[in-house]
């Protein structure tokens, strides 16, 4: 007659095999397409798996996906906190990296807004040095670029547009 009951060493080693199988189908899930489910469930269900997720500290996205991607049957409460300081640590290194690139397109924001109240004076500047080249060495080597057409309308529409913020 069989028994039902395994050997601890058992359990260790189908906890491990588990374990690293998960590994391995989360490299996979994250190299692939994502995809949206829909899951229709009981409003208890819901109830409970909300619940659920506000105990163990995780966001109902994430909480959902970590359910789904890892599963709950053997997982310990030390290997999910571990999963939830792994993502804290994802969100905190993205949420870095947002502040940094928002700051970047401020400064850039404010070279170009630097730039748009000066333009007026460069094109000046450029137009009489142009003509003193026209002046002194022949007009073969000064070449005709895209700025030497415009006019005031042109410069007013970019400050309307970079330093006013007037988007047309």
């Amino acid at each position: 007659m069989k028994s039902n009951h395994k050997d601890p060493s058992d359990k260790e080693q189908i906890s491990q095999r588990r374990h690293l199988d998960l590994i391995t189908a989360l490299e996979e899930i994250e190299s692939r397409e994502k995809a949206r489910l829909k899951v229709t469930t009981p409003r208890e269900a819901a109830e409970e798996l909300e619940k659920f997720l506000e105990e163990k500290g995780l966001l109902e996205r994430q909480g959902i996906v970590l359910l789904i991607s890892y599963g709950l049957s053997d997982e310990s409460k030390e290997e999910l906190d571990g999963l939830k300081l792994e993502k804290e640590s994802q969100m905190q290194h993205l949420y870095g990296t947002y502040c940094v690139m928002k700051f970047r397109v401020y400064e850039y924001s404010m070279e170009n807004n630097a730039l748009t109240m000066r333009l007026s004076s460069l094109l000046s500047k450029n137009r009489s040095l142009k003509q003193r080249m026209k002046e002194e060495v022949s007009q073969d080597c000064i070449l005709q670029d895209e700025w030497d057409n415009w006019d005031e309308a042109k410069v007013d529409e970019f400050f309307r547009k970079y330093v006013f913020m007037n988007r047309l």
